[in-house]
Formats: structure tokens, C-alpha cells, sequence
């Protein structure tokens, strides 16, 4: 099994997390970002969008990170990521989804303006922002009287973890300050081995 992922890059860090909790064995290629590895004909092989993760496993070619971690679900399934009961996995797969429809693109839009100040609007950082505030919103709401998003550490945890585990790296400490219930399960994501483990160097 052969995992291409970069550092700095927030999808690939979901399934790191997920080999990390089932124990799996996996090589890991980093792919050059700056120097343009994702547009090269050997990589667009992989992956035709260019984009990462890809997971190679005994002929199998795999991206998209929500297909990849279904199929480390299905190849090894203990410890489960999903829960058993079909209404607890479906409300996991709807967090699965949702972080990445809803929360990717202001967390993205926010973190420009580490990596080219020059070039952004304050105004649509600003904007980000607030999107985020919104959906930690709907987190918070969600974890009243419970641990987890679906009630027990499970995959909708690991789709949010590069993202809410890194708020207060990225300069949104006072958002979780304002939302106890995402404060306290952020903490709970961030003992996890795992989660430590997959941690890229803070942001300068």
C-alpha cells in the first residue's frame, strides 16, 4: 500500500489519521507540490484532476480521500470507523461530506493570507472568517450531549480533524474560545496519537 500526500496538504492528512487508528502499514511518497509534481504525466496517471491523496494498493488507484478512507473501512475494519447501526453511519457520512463542502473552502480562503499576504482581499479573509464562525456554529449546536459527531470517535472526526484540530495554529483560538462544546472536542481530537502523529509544522 502507497500513500501520496504533502505535508501541507489538508486532505491527505484524513487518511494518515485513519492508517494511524487501524494500525496499517503504509509507504508514503511525498509528492513535490512547489515543484509542480501534481501536473506531470506520471502523476496525472494517478490521478487525471491532479490533486492528492492517491492510495495505490495492489493494483488499485484511489482518490478522492472520502472514497479512500470507505475503502480502508472495507479492507480492515477494526477498529470500525463507522458505527454499525445504518442511521449512525449515515449521519457519519454526512459529516464526512460536509466538511469538505462547507468548511474547506473559507478555511482556504483564510489561510491565504499566511501564505500570500500580498495578494488577498482583507475583506474576503474577513469573510472567511466569519464562515467559519458559522459552521463551528452548527458543530456546536451538533455536540450538545455528545463526545463526537456521530457519538463515538468515527470517520465524520478524522474528515474534520485537519481543519479543526489546526484552529488555534491558525490564528482561530478565539473562535473556540466563544464555542465550548467544538473547544472540548477539538482537545479530545488533539490527545488522540494519531491526530499528534499527523501534525505538519505550525504555520509562521
Amino acid at each position: 500500500m502507497r500513500l501520496y500526500w504533502h505535508p501541507f496538504s489538508i486532505f491527505p492528512r484524513r487518511v494518515r489519521i485513519a492508517l494511524r487508528e487501524k494500525g496499517v502499514t503504509c509507504e508514503d511518497v511525498i509528492v513535490d507540490l512547489p515543484g509542480g509534481a501534481l501536473d506531470t504525466p506520471e502523476f496525472r496517471r494517478l490521478n487525471p484532476f491532479g490533486q492528492i491523496p492517491v492510495l495505490e494498493d495492489d493494483g488499485l488507484v484511489l482518490f478522492e480521500s472520502v472514497a479512500i478512507l470507505e475503502y480502508l473501512e472495507e479492507r480492515h475494519p477494526t477498529p470500525p470507523l463507522l458505527p454499525a447501526d445504518p442511521r449512525l453511519r449515515a449521519t457519519t457520512r454526512q459529516w464526512m461530506l460536509a466538511a469538505g463542502d462547507y468548511l474547506i473552502g473559507p478555511f482556504h480562503r483564510w489561510l491565504a493570507r499566511f501564505f500570500n499576504p500580498d495578494s488577498v482581499d482583507p475583506a474576503d479573509v474577513e469573510r472567511a472568517r466569519e464562515d467559519i464562525a458559522r459552521h463551528l456554529d452548527v458543530l456546536e449546536r451538533v455536540l450538545e450531549g455528545r463526545e463526537h459527531l456521530a457519538g463515538s470517535f468515527s470517520l465524520a472526526d478524522v474528515c474534520y480533524a485537519p481543519f479543526a484540530c489546526e484552529l488555534e495554529t491558525a490564528q482561530l483560538g478565539a473562535l473556540l474560545a466563544e464555542r465550548p462544546r467544538v473547544r472540548a472536542w477539538t482537545e479530545r481530537l488533539n490527545a488522540r496519537p494519531s491526530i499528534q502523529a499527523t501534525r505538519a509544522a505550525p504555520l509562521s
